[in-house]
């Protein structure tokens, strides 16, 4: 009885199921070389792989100071001045001239960046050179370098090479990504000036020091300054402006219809008045 029950439920049991089969592994294509527009230079150290011949890959090699690489006992190869993808071209030319393959895949990559430097300076955590791997954004620098607390809302960069170039950046455009497009090159000087400032004085609810860029309105200077408090004279708001040398040079009285107009400059002290009860 039980022979027969235990044989009826085996034919109710459902198939095993069987893991499906594995496809044999495919050969994978190489990934596309890290910063393949990148301009090899000396002392760069470039990464070779040939995809399907282990005794090819990978190899690291050398740029020398001459710019050249020695690829094993195959043959020497100018690096510098050409990008990882036309090295990469190259080094498949050479292995199929030289009969060690017939149609090789290379990929060619940048495994250590050495020959491309940019430097920073300035109001920021810390100054020196930055190695340029051909992806860097200017805020990535930046970003490493790190602002300090006097940092300015002003970015600088002076380029000498083909000739001297200066460009300007504003700090917050370069923050939240709406900074056009920089290419960063070898030599690049990228300069944090400190933050400039005006200072606020007399009847406003926070005198003090305040930052002002090249287009800060009196306006606007006076509402970071919390606005005038009950004691102020509206019509007695006067900006003081100062030399190259810091020795006072101007007394501006500005009317209280001018405010929104009248530029600030860095070093002006603006004094607002008293109004007599």
């Amino acid at each position: 009885m039980l022979t027969a029950l235990s044989f009826v439920l085996l034919l109710q049991a459902p198939p095993v199921q069987q893991p499906p089969a594995q496809a044999p592994p495919q050969q994978a294509p190489p990934a596309a070389a890290q910063n393949a527009d990148y301009v090899i230079g000396p002392q760069d150290k470039i990464s070779i792989t040939v995809i399907g011949i282990p005794e090819f890959s990978p190899q690291n090699v050398l740029v020398d100071n001459a710019g050249m690489i020695a690829y094993l006992d195959v043959g020497v190869l100018k690096a510098a001045g050409k990008t990882a993808r036309q090295l990469q071209a190259e080094v498949r030319q050479l292995l199929i001239d030289k009969g060690q393959a017939v149609n090789p895949t290379v990929q060619v990559d940048v495994a250590a960046y050495r020959s491309q430097t940019v430097y920073v300076s300035g109001s920021v955590s810390h100054p020196q050179g930055y190695a340029v791997t051909g992806n860097e954004t200017l805020m990535n620098v930046l970003a490493q370098a790190g602002f300090a607390p006097s940092a300015g809302q002003r970015v600088q960069v002076v380029r000498n090479k083909p000739a001297h170039q200066e460009f300007w950046f504003d700090r917050h455009a370069l923050e939240n990504g709406t900074a056009p497009s920089f290419q960063l090159q070898d030599g690049d000087a990228i300069i944090v000036p400190e933050a400039e400032k005006a200072i606020v004085r007399g009847e406003v609810k926070s005198p003090g020091m305040y930052e002002v860029s090249t287009d800060t309105t009196l306006l606007q200077l006076l509402v970071m300054a919390g606005d005038f408090n009950d004691r102020a004279a509206r019509g007695a708001v006067t900006v003081t402006r100062k030399n190259d040398q810091g020795k006072p040079v101007d007394r501006i009285k500005v009317k209280s219809n001018d405010f929104a107009t009248f530029i600030v400059k860095p070093g002006d002290v603006i004094s607002v008045g008293r109004r007599i009860l």
